[in-house]
């Protein structure tokens, strides 16, 4: 491993179609008795902030044993929403080819930054073909702590710890659609490419910081410019 690559998921690589909002809701319900009284703002956010803040909502305090509770019910409910999650969502155009382009560079490892649980990314990513190129072992997860920053550096090191490899922080490629997914990247030295296929624009993600700025992942040539720097 010579490069790491790390993608978002949501409105990076798939439409979800709003299904993940759907299942957190029922997740929520499930655990707390009721709904949240509002929803949060889910744009690059993780379940673990999502779910704490909602339940700080609701004047409750978050602590280990909910929130398992809440990624268990989240996981559950994840699964069982396939198949409106294959009926209301689609990969996003270039998606598989992106990949598919980057798999075939000698030394780069792709996996996930996510506000997904772990079993939320596979479930999206393998219902659209996506799943071949990304190793979901060595990623950062919406489980593993609310700051997407802390998953980045998580992912970097359990990458570095499964190859056996020393890659320098420049060599970390995030790839996201909002600003959190560009802060995060920032924060950890890496390469910061920004995708303006979510509910930001380009000129947001360029003040936020992105290194680079995709319109979408149409343009194969593109994405391996800007990942390969």
């Amino acid at each position: 491993m010579q490069r790491l690559v790390l993608w978002d998921i949501d409105r990076t690589l798939i439409d979800g179609g709003k299904v993940g909002r759907d299942v957190f809701l029922a997740a929520y319900l499930a655990v707390v008795g009721s709904e949240p009284p509002r929803l949060p703002d889910f744009g690059g956010r993780t379940d673990h902030w999502l779910f704490t803040t909602a339940l700080e909502w609701h004047g409750r305090e978050a602590n280990a044993e909910i929130r398992a509770a809440f990624f268990t019910h989240l996981a559950e409910h994840t699964r069982a929403s396939r198949p409106q999650l294959v009926a209301r969502g689609a990969a996003l155009t270039g998606a598989a080819q992106a990949l598919a382009a980057l798999a075939g560079q000698t030394g780069v490892v792709q996996s996930v930054v996510t506000g997904n649980i772990r079993e939320a990314a596979y479930e999206k990513l393998s219902a659209f073909d996506l799943l071949g190129p990304i190793d979901l072992e060595v990623g950062g997860y919406g489980c593993d702590d609310g700051v997407r920053s802390v998953l980045v550096r998580l992912a970097h090191e359990r990458a570095q710890a499964k190859y056996a490899a020393t890659v320098p922080a420049r060599q970390v490629v995030v790839i996201g659609d909002t600003p959190h997914d560009i802060d995060a990247a920032r924060a950890n030295g890496a390469l910061a490419i920004g995708v303006a296929t979510g509910s930001c624009g380009a000129d947001e993600l360029r003040e936020a910081g992105a290194d680079v700025v995709l319109p979408s992942l149409a343009d194969t040539a593109a994405v391996l410019r800007a990942a390969l720097g």
